[in-house]
């Protein structure tokens, strides 16, 4: 099914090196702040809520149609009009640009469903973990084809879409028709306003969000409070915008343990970066061999790999000494810290196998290689939907979803375009 494809299937071209970290690096987002997925921005939440209940509906009248091809297609419906009204201007809140220009002249479902029609990784998939985790779906697993619509959920799209009646039906009544093919006209103002990514939720749907961050749904009771502490600290942060934080202080608003925790995670996000860097540069040293592109583990060290393993293996102490009980990071960071060099690079290239693979002792290119193109890399394994920048006043290193409720916050208070937007200041024109 269209947006369902896990690493392990993606074409050969793709570059997200995961290291075999992904589940490490999952636990430590999750100790951070449980339950939020990778959403930073209240309309994904509504626009895939509103996929599994229109997806339902659709069903009830006897149409074939399944949760993840819904919930894409009325994603993609999202964006296109939310770019027609923008004059397809870029926002980090929209996707598809060229393919939705490209296919503008036909927004039939029947079109929309196909795989090919909207992006291969829609934001829907940040909101897999999040829907039941708020009560907005009830589901017995985690695969997005099986959420059912909650009674909360039901609420959650009543309240965003009151008062928007396009072609002069409720918002869900018209998508159920537009998914059944009975209607095909969308260019419509109310659904530009009850959908766009652009538009931020009424005060109302804003605070029944902040209530469902607090209160939670099928989570346990720890991963609850460790959220609703996240959310207060975010919001102590938003009233009193302080100077770019450090790990020295705690903040009241945070355990003790959850703070460990935090303070693990960044180091543990350094240590995966730092090995990123490593193969990158790796990769760009074979990229530049004249006589071939491999290089022989048996070779001394190039000079340009020697800081950066040396910077591993200090980033990879530094999370040895915390102590943290993840397992996975830390077998990884042990193989990091070995003597011999030419071990640790046997080891990454060996956790890589995509970009790099090796051959015996040689490393030769992978099906991603790029060579000299290796900075432009995909990195990580939850990347953020934003770059999150120097605006958030975060410790270093925090985990992204940290950063995530940030913007959420910020969203859930009416101040997201703005601050995605700022306008300029005289003092800045003058300077």
């Amino acid at each position: 099914m269209w947006g369902l494809l896990g690493p392990e299937t993606l074409p050969s071209t793709r570059r997200t090196r995961t290291l075999g970290l992904g589940a490490a690096a999952r636990h430590f987002n999750d100790l951070a702040v449980p339950g939020l997925g990778g959403i930073w921005f209240g309309k994904q939440a509504l626009l895939a809520t509103l996929g599994v209940l229109i997806a339902e509906q659709a069903r009830s009248k006897g149409v074939k149609v399944q949760n993840i091809e819904v919930a894409n297609a009325i994603e993609a419906l999202a964006c296109w009009q939310a770019f027609n009204g923008n004059g397809w201007s870029s926002d980090p809140r929209l996707r598809g640009s060229t393919k939705l220009r490209r296919n503008s002249d036909d927004f039939s479902f029947a079109r929309a469903r196909q795989r090919n029609f909207y992006v291969t990784q829609p934001m829907r998939m940040a909101t897999v973990q999040a829907l039941p985790a708020l009560g907005f779906v009830d589901s017995e697993g985690a695969r997005f084809n099986a959420f059912r619509i909650s009674d909360t959920g039901k609420a959650f799209v009543d309240q965003a879409c009151q008062g928007f009646r396009p072609y002069r039906r409720s918002v869900s009544q018209y998508l159920t028709k537009w998914v059944c093919g009975q209607v095909g006209r969308v260019a419509s103002n109310e659904l530009r306003e009850a959908l766009s990514p652009l538009v931020p939720l009424n005060r109302n749907v804003c605070t029944l969000f902040y209530e469902r961050l607090k209160q939670g749904g099928q989570e346990r009771s720890d991963d609850k409070q460790r959220r609703r502490d996240a959310l207060a600290w975010v919001e102590a942060l938003r009233d009193t915008t302080p100077a770019q934080l450090t790990w020295a202080i705690r903040p009241k608003e945070i355990s003790d343990t959850h703070w460990l925790d935090l303070m693990a995670g960044a180091r543990f996000f350094r240590v995966r970066e730092a090995a990123i860097r490593v193969l990158d540069a790796l990769e760009v040293h074979i990229g530049n061999q004249v006589l071939g592109a491999t290089y022989s583990l048996r070779a001394s060290i190039p000079n340009v790999l020697s800081p950066l393993l040396n910077a591993l293996s200090e980033a990879a102490r530094e999370f040895l000494d915390a102590g943290h009980a993840d397992k996975d990071a830390e077998s990884f960071c042990r193989r990091c810290v070995e003597r011999d060099a030419s071990q640790v690079l046997r080891f990454l290239v060996e956790r890589d196998g995509h970009v790099l693979r090796l051959l015996g002792d040689d490393v030769r290119p992978g099906p991603a290689f790029r060579g000299s193109e290796a900075a432009s890399d995909e990195q990580g394994v939850e990347p953020a939907d934003l770059s999150t920048g120097e605006n958030i006043p975060l410790p270093d290193g925090i985990s992204y979803r940290m950063h995530n409720l940030y913007l959420l916050n910020v969203d859930l208070h009416g101040g997201l375009s703005e601050w995605l937007h700022p306008i300029p200041t005289e003092d800045a024109h003058e300077s």
